[in-house]
């Protein structure tokens, strides 16, 4: 069945807001640390006045009238959540963050004015911000680091909550290696607490969008031990940075398994975002094209030897060299505002073919351009795009032994997406669906899929709900299959 003959029918939606982790430690109560000779889990990185510690039954108490406390948690990442669940508090308990030239960053939760307040210190400024009416034993404070700013969640056993945001324009250069390998996370505790749980990790956000599936270098998804991973953009509550999913093939199934950060050159961990990666099987390298909205919307490219797929990766990207003012529009240069690529190898024809989504000059809208070329990174010649819409988020799709090229359109309708045959720019069919809520210019994410003794076709996208008060925060997710009853042989 040719797949502008086929119908999705929604399969199931979700929203994932912060329940995804890929965790990079956590602080163990299960031995007493605080008394131990023979090792120290968490060194004492400053401390006043007289305290009492105690390790026991899985939680940590601290005990004082006029002490404070504070104890080193790991590595500090500028992209990284902080956690701690309370079952008593009596006075502070929260994080604090140390970076070279003595610049020290806290955000604790306090109740020494009865209702929780949290307390934001950065230097010698402090700002305060009500919490919660109450405070509840088991509440978590959650706390997500994104370069310049610090986010603040709640959950006071109820539900996760997302409170304020404090500016921390002092600490933007932490997105630095060289800045956040120096760098530490610490607890910090006055009065009394019991902690039960305090991890930091990276987490799925509180939206999502950009998804892609990792494929092959011709194209196919790539599917190990019944699951497939994709790249999807985490969204925060403002920016974002790119997360690696697996997922079981038409279930509801997915787990963060890892993050990139693109390096092109300064040190600076980019949280580029948008990415196509394919696994080129004859050289045995990840082969990956990406939006650097970080340094200037164009794109950039690299190559990798380690599997992209799991744990925190920093790529060295390289970006396109820039088009000239007032040049076409169709050379093979890093326009400003270039976005979602994609692309794959044709063997048959020895093409390496690629999709690149351009504001276009004849109207100032986003167009899909297409290019070919012998090589995966240059040599690329324009050989032809699309002629009207707002077009994002395309991909190639093999369905039926046919190549095709699907991608969303329209801020301001829902399930508006085109189905373009690759040798033909003028003409598409929609997508066909059910339902028509996903879409506002989604992602077209069709993903052919050998399932038992039929081949399915998956179309994952999402909406733009907004998250936040930030206008990329983006989407809820949904899952459609068609009914394609393609039986394999």
């Amino acid at each position: 069945m040719k797949l502008t003959d086929m119908t999705f029918h929604r399969r199931f939606s979700l929203n994932l807001y912060k329940n995804k982790k890929l965790k990079l430690g956590e602080m163990s109560f299960t031995k007493d640390f605080a008394h131990t000779t023979r090792g120290d889990l968490y060194p004492v990185l400053a401390h006043s006045g007289d305290y009492e510690e105690t390790i026991a039954g899985n939680r940590y108490a601290f005990t004082s009238d006029d002490g404070k406390i504070t104890r080193l948690l790991g590595q500090f990442f500028p992209y990284a959540t902080y956690e701690m669940t309370l079952g008593q508090l009596n006075g502070s308990a929260g994080f604090a963050f140390r970076l070279p030239g003595e610049r020290n960053v806290s955000l604790i939760l306090t109740t020494e004015n009865g209702a929780p307040e949290a307390v934001f210190s950065c230097g010698e400024r402090t700002e305060r911000a009500a919490v919660d009416t109450d405070f509840r034993p088991g509440c978590r404070l959650v706390v997500t680091v994104r370069g310049h700013a610090l986010d603040l969640y709640y959950d006071n056993t109820d539900c996760l909550a997302y409170k304020c945001s404090f500016g921390a324009e002092e600490i933007a250069d932490s997105v630095y290696r060289k800045v956040f390998m120096a760098s530490c996370a610490a607890v910090e505790i006055t009065g009394k607490a019991v902690l039960s749980d305090v991890q930091f990790y990276l987490d799925c956000g509180i939206s999502q969008a950009d998804i892609r599936p990792i494929r092959y270098e011709n194209g196919d998804v790539m599917i190990e031990a019944g699951k497939i991973y994709l790249t999807i953009s985490i969204r925060m509550e403002a920016e974002c940075y790119q997360g690696v999913f697996s997922w079981v093939p038409g279930t509801a199934e997915l787990e963060l398994t890892g993050a990139l950060f693109y390096d092109a050159g300064d040190d600076r961990w980019g949280n580029d975002v948008a990415a196509s990666i394919l696994y080129h099987r004859g050289e045995g390298l990840w082969y990956i094209w990406v939006c650097s909205f970080c340094r200037g919307h164009i794109l950039g490219y690299a190559k990798a030897a380690g599997d992209v797929r799991f744990g925190v990766n920093a790529l060295d990207i390289t970006l396109m060299d820039p088009l000239p003012e007032g040049a076409d529009e169709t050379l093979f240069l890093g326009k400003k505002g270039d976005e979602d690529p994609d692309f794959y190898y044709d063997a048959e024809e020895k093409k390496w073919h690629m999709s690149v989504c351009r504001v276009s000059d004849r109207d100032r809208a986003y167009r899909y351009f297409f290019f070919e070329s012998d090589e995966p990174f240059s040599g690329y010649r324009c050989i032809g795009h699309t002629k009207s819409g707002a077009e994002t988020g395309g991909s190639f799709v093999k369905a039926d032994g046919e190549r095709y090229f699907v991608c969303g359109n329209d801020f301001s309708k829902r399930a508006d997406y085109r189905i373009y045959r690759p040798d033909d720019f003028d003409t598409f069919a929609p997508i066909r669906c059910d339902y028509d809520d996903g879409g506002f210019r989604g992602w077209g994410t069709i993903i052919p899929c050998p399932v038992g003794t039929r081949m399915k076709y998956y179309w994952l996208t999402f909406d733009r709900h907004n998250g936040s008060g930030y206008n990329w925060s983006y989407g809820n997710l949904y899952c459609c299959e068609a009914d394609s009853y393609e039986l394999l042989r």
